[in-house]
């Protein structure tokens, strides 16, 4: 329920303890400006459930969420899970700038995680009726912004492999080399390497919804008289990458789904090669990038096939095992979103 204009919202905050960005200075700071019974720390999966149930029954108005974009998904879909459960409205939900990857960040707006800008953020939440909505994805039973397999997931996996040897070998300086770096090491290192020289797996995208529509990749017009049914085929190729979102970004600020809609998820297939990707990676990055081999569609429901298991990520997080299979959906419903 939405409060009255000038009234102030109850709004807890939720800490993933794994957090890059939750660092001994931000909790501090962040323990100066929230009262002690509205600050969790959540420490695995099983306490993040537990912190889901005692937001639902504090009857919170909003929830703000310290960490990435793993945290977002994984505080979400908790907290929607024990609504459900208690047949009770969700809380308006927003994001601290306090992960890696910061994609619901950078769409919602979030501050940085200065004194001042998490001062801004909780100020934002607390105001009563600024709340708008997002659609998301429903995936695996998750709410997720975003979804896919190949590439992205390959490098989310190289990416954390590669951490994991900062992290051991730098000690106390790893914190230095930030996800910027990090990403472009990644890249540079393991998942552009063995892009280049492994065959693209075959993957193939059935619509299970509404109608499909195509974009057309020299105008980015919504091909609305030729729409796919249900049923249909969407895309059939190999691919390097397979991608679907409800927002713009993908972390780092990559504006890799320029053509989202409310009513539709953008779902994004690459066919492009290593080189033209990293020869144009600037316009990638903005979103400006046209090619014949970049294939966009706006859909409702998806049935995803790879001719092979391959890396799958939700929400920026790498799922466990590979996976041959995905279906990706809007969800039955928005979120409200403090902003």
């Amino acid at each position: 329920m939405l409060l009255q204009a000038g009234a102030r919202a109850r709004v807890a905050v939720i800490l993933n303890q794994q957090a890059r960005g939750v660092r001994p200075e931000v909790m501090e700071r962040l323990g100066r400006l929230v009262p002690e019974r509205d600050l969790y720390v959540s420490r695995d999966l099983e306490h993040s459930r537990e912190i889901a149930r005692k937001v639902i029954e504090r009857a919170y108005d909003g929830v703000l969420f310290g960490g990435g974009d793993g945290t977002f998904v994984q505080c979400l879909s908790d907290i929607a899970d024990e609504a459900r459960l208690a047949d009770l409205p969700l809380p308006g939900v927003g994001v601290l700038r306090l992960g890696t990857g910061n994609a619901m960040a950078d769409a919602l707006g979030a501050s940085r995680p200065t004194l001042d800008g998490l001062v801004k953020d909780l100020r934002r939440a607390r105001a009563a009726g600024h709340q708008k909505t997002l659609p998301l994805l429903s995936v695996d039973g998750k709410l997720t912004p975003f979804a896919g397999c190949g590439l992205d997931a390959q490098i989310l996996e190289d990416f954390a492999r590669l951490g994991e040897a900062i992290d051991r070998v730098g000690g106390e300086h790893a914190r230095k080399i930030g996800a910027g770096a990090r990403y472009f090491l990644t890249c540079a290192l393991r998942s552009t390497p063995r892009f280049m020289f492994s065959q693209l797996p075959e993957i193939e995208v059935i619509n299970r919804g509404a109608p499909a529509y195509r974009v057309d990749w020299r105008t980015g017009r919504v091909m609305e008289e030729t729409p796919i049914l249900d049923g249909e085929l969407v895309f059939r190729g190999r691919a390097a990458l397979c991608s679907a979102s409800t927002i713009p970004y993908f972390g780092l600020k990559m504006k890799m789904f320029p053509y989202v809609r409310r009513d539709r998820f953008q779902l994004r297939c690459s066919t492009a090669s290593a080189y033209e990707t990293i020869r144009n990676l600037p316009a990638v990055f903005r979103g400006e990038y046209k090619t014949p081999n970049l294939h966009d569609f706006l859909c409702e429901d998806l049935e995803i096939r790879m001719e092979r298991p391959v890396p799958v990520q939700i929400g920026g997080d790498l799922q466990d095992g590979l996976r041959d299979q995905l279906r990706v959906s809007l969800s039955a419903r928005p979120i409200r979103v403090l902003s």
